[in-house]
């Protein structure tokens, strides 16, 4: 009898214990995107490969990404939520292990592989499960400590890859992520899921015409692909900019984006409550202005102070457009129940996660080009007078959905 209570309390269900198992795997998937980062492309020139070849090795996460995004969301619709974040989990601890063990360049090229697949099961499962199980009330907030951890997650990651590889060597890190992955699969698996009705469902096009055709979920992505591609655009470009400019070294750069990141981050849960009561379209809007007139200052003031000042506002006017549009998906679609039985948050996640992934392959294309031909100035101008076009886009299509107000304090 005490095992059976014992067993009941570590089911994970609703409320805060379903949200930060959310929010912990994506926190663990974006911490290992960051790791690699500072370890693998020296590791891989070790191997003797091109500057083409390890350029090849990062562009295969982002295509095992895209191809697998729309896929795996909507294979979740149909088998649930539990499996894919089980998969993500485990095979994510399988790649890691490959990276570490890995003497030739394929190894590495499967591993990286086997990693874009798992962060596709992971963001497009994670995020339908919090769809899911939360009421549309309270969706901002809860999707809010999503993004909040992949932001926290996207800092810690090259800090731990970069330190714990100079310390003990190039294993450390893989092996470190590895090991959380294998906690975080162990954690899912408490994850009580209510399957009636789910593999009942067709996978034709009858059910997935409500994703595919809503006009709120194609704004979402077309608001998360404008966010990654502006993303893209500048992580490439500034640290470059701020070396010529500044002669910042790489930890004074490293620390500017970290600020940005960090008020990301901090931000993230605000801007989702605020959708919660306000609706989403009035700060989606803000955000996308708010973001239009800082960006090009970045390329204005010759003050390290400034960029810092400048960095740490556009991280918090970026959560304001981005973090909402992700709830914006829930909104918008059918569900039967709260937990969700029969509905398609799986398909639509697992879009707004190709049209992610495709921003950030974009970006960097897209800021060499007008770098090379206009400088980085009329780069800038270029992604702000982008952000004023979207946010017309918004105004005039997006309805106004004010939500209900929120009680004080509420809670999942």
């Amino acid at each position: 009898m005490q095992e059976q209570t014992a067993s009941h309390s570590r089911r994970i269900e609703s409320g805060w214990p379903l949200l930060a198992l959310a929010c912990g795997v994506i926190f663990i998937d974006s911490v290992g995107y960051g790791v690699v980062v500072p370890v693998l492309p020296l590791y891989a020139k070790q191997l003797h490969v091109s500057d083409f070849a390890v350029g090849f090795l990062f562009a295969t996460y982002a295509i095992a990404l895209l191809a697998a995004a729309v896929p795996m969301g909507i294979l979740s619709d149909r088998w649930g939520r539990k499996p894919f974040i089980l998969f993500g989990m485990f095979a994510m601890a399988g790649a890691f292990v490959f990276y570490a063990l890995a003497k030739s360049y394929p190894v590495l090229v499967v591993a990286r592989i086997l990693d874009g697949l798992t962060a596709a099961a992971t963001w497009s499962a994670g995020l339908a499960l919090l769809g899911d199980r939360f009421e549309e009330k309270e969706m901002g907030s809860k999707m809010g400590w999503a993004i909040a951890a992949m932001a926290v997650g996207g800092i810690a990651g090259p800090l731990l890859g970069g330190t714990l590889a100079d310390a003990i060597g190039y294993r450390a890190p893989f092996y470190a992520i590895a090991i959380a992955c294998l906690a975080g699969g162990v954690a899912a698996v408490f994850l009580v899921e209510h399957r009636e009705g789910l593999r009942s469902s067709s996978l034709g096009w009858r059910v997935l015409r409500p994703v595919f055709t809503n006009r709120n979920v194609l704004l979402a992505c077309l608001i998360t692909l404008v966010t990654t591609t502006g993303l893209g655009l500048l992580e490439p470009t500034l640290p470059i900019y701020f070396k010529n400019t500044f002669n910042m070294s790489r930890t004074v750069i490293g620390a500017v984006f970290g600020v940005t990141m960090l008020l990301y981050a901090l931000a993230s849960p605000v801007a989702g409550k605020l959708s919660d009561r306000v609706g989403r379209k009035p700060p989606i809007i803000a955000g996308l202005l708010a973001t239009a007139v800082v960006t090009p200052f970045l390329a204005v003031f010759k003050n390290e102070a400034a960029v810092f000042v400048l960095m740490a506002v556009l991280g918090a006017s970026l959560t304001f457009f981005e973090t909402p549009s992700v709830p914006l998906i829930t909104d918008s679609l059918p569900r039967s129940g709260l937990l969700g039985e029969g509905n398609q948050y799986g398909a639509a996640f697992g879009l707004l996660n190709f049209f992610w992934s495709l921003g950030y392959a974009l970006g960097p294309i897209l800021g060499g080009a007008l770098m090379g031909s206009l400088g980085l100035l009329s780069a800038l101008l270029v992604y702000s007078a982008l952000l004023v076009a979207l946010s017309v886009v918004v105004a005039a299509l997006m309805p106004d959905q004010k939500a209900e107000a929120l009680s004080a304090g509420t809670s999942p």
